[in-house]
C-alpha cells in the first residue's frame, strides 16, 4: 500500500502544483500581446491535460485503491470518520471537474487561442478562457481542502 500512497501523493503534487503554476502564468500573461497570450495558453492547455489531468487521474484511482484498502487492513473503523469523508467527496468531486470539465476546456482554450492578423483573439476565446479559470479555481479549492481535510477537521 506504500506503493500506491505514493502515488496518492504524486498525483496531488502534479494536481494542484500544476493548477498553481497555470494560474501564475496565466495572470501574468494578461498584459501582453495578444500573439504572446496565444502561445500561453497554448502552453496552459498542454500543462492542463499532461500534468494537471494527470495528477487528478492519478489521485482518484489511489484514493479508490486506498479507500477500498482500509478494510482489507483491518481500518474499517476508519470508514466512520467524518473527516476522511470530507476528504474522499472533496476529492472526488475535484478530480471529476478537472476530468470532465477542465480539461475539454482547456482544450478548447489551446484549440481558439490563435491570434488574427489584426492581432485579436476569437471572441469565444475569453468566454472559455473565463470558464477555465471558474473550473481551475473551485477545484483546485476543493482538492486542497481535500488535502487538509484529515488534519484540519
Amino acid at each position: 500500500m506504500s506503493l500506491v500512497m505514493f502515488v496518492h501523493v504524486l498525483g496531488c503534487t502534479l494536481w494542484i502544483g500544476g493548477a498553481v503554476a497555470g494560474m501564475i502564468v496565466a495572470s501574468a500573461v494578461g498584459d501582453e500581446p495578444a500573439a504572446v497570450r496565444a502561445g500561453a495558453f497554448r502552453i496552459l492547455s498542454r500543462l492542463h491535460t499532461m500534468v494537471i489531468g494527470f495528477g487528478a487521474l492519478l489521485v482518484l484511482g489511489s484514493g479508490v485503491l486506498l479507500t477500498m484498502a482500509l478494510d482489507a487492513e483491518g481500518l474499517g473503523d476508519l470508514m466512520r470518520e467524518p473527516r476522511l469523508w470530507v476528504m474522499i467527496i472533496t476529492g472526488m468531486i475535484a478530480g471529476l471537474m478537472v476530468l470532465f470539465v477542465g480539461l475539454p476546456t482547456a482544450s478548447r482554450v489551446g484549440a481558439l487561442a490563435v491570434a488574427s492578423e489584426r492581432g485579436e483573439l476569437p471572441p469565444a476565446f475569453e468566454t472559455y478562457r473565463r470558464r477555465q479559470w471558474a473550473v481551475s479555481l473551485i477545484s483546485s479549492v476543493l482538492a486542497v481542502v481535500a488535502l487538509l481535510a484529515w488534519y484540519a477537521l
